[in-house]
């Protein structure tokens, strides 16, 4: 006869530690792609900077994506101008854990704008490999986020206890 009930009474951490994976890893990619939009250069000549943001995304950018889609060339540039702006908190956001869920929804939301960036471009094939790949990952961090003791949501719930 198997023990079951032991199994049950005292919990394991697996999906404590599968939710905490892969909400870093979204929080990571975020982040990291955020600050990828502030770069120039390479290895050690690489910069940081608002002016680097701004040279890279300007209104070519904003007229290949209108071209390509139905947006309207000033949709494209308010969309291309504040992306890098909303990647880095929205990174840092789901990697801590605040409203952990809603912070995964709008992970999700901001990978969906990425991929429609991306789709209104040209060669288009990240967006299957790379965004289609990343809101997977997001879909499977809203589904352990019940699992969420490693959370800054999970460790105040535990104090409040």
């Amino acid at each position: 006869m198997s023990d079951s009930s032991s199994s049950k009474c005292c919990g394991s951490l697996s999906y404590d530690f599968a939710h905490l994976l892969l909400r870093l890893w979204v929080g990571m990619r975020l982040f990291m792609a955020g600050l990828d939009k502030f770069r120039w250069g390479n290895g050690a000549d690489t910069t940081f900077s608002i002016a680097n943001y701004t040279d890279k995304k300007g209104p070519p950018i904003a007229k290949l994506m209108s071209t390509n889609s139905f947006m309207p060339e000033w949709a494209c540039n308010a969309f291309a101008s504040t992306i890098g702006y909303i990647l880095i908190p929205v990174g840092i956001w789901v990697a801590i854990g605040i409203m952990t869920e809603f912070g995964l929804l709008a992970a999700g939301l901001v990978f969906l704008s990425l991929g429609f960036g991306l789709a209104a471009l040209p060669d288009d094939t990240e967006v299957v490999s790379n965004i289609g790949l990343s809101i997977l990952i997001v879909a499977a961090a809203l589904v352990t986020s019940k699992a969420k003791s490693l959370s800054l949501d999970g460790i105040l719930a535990r104090k409040k206890a």
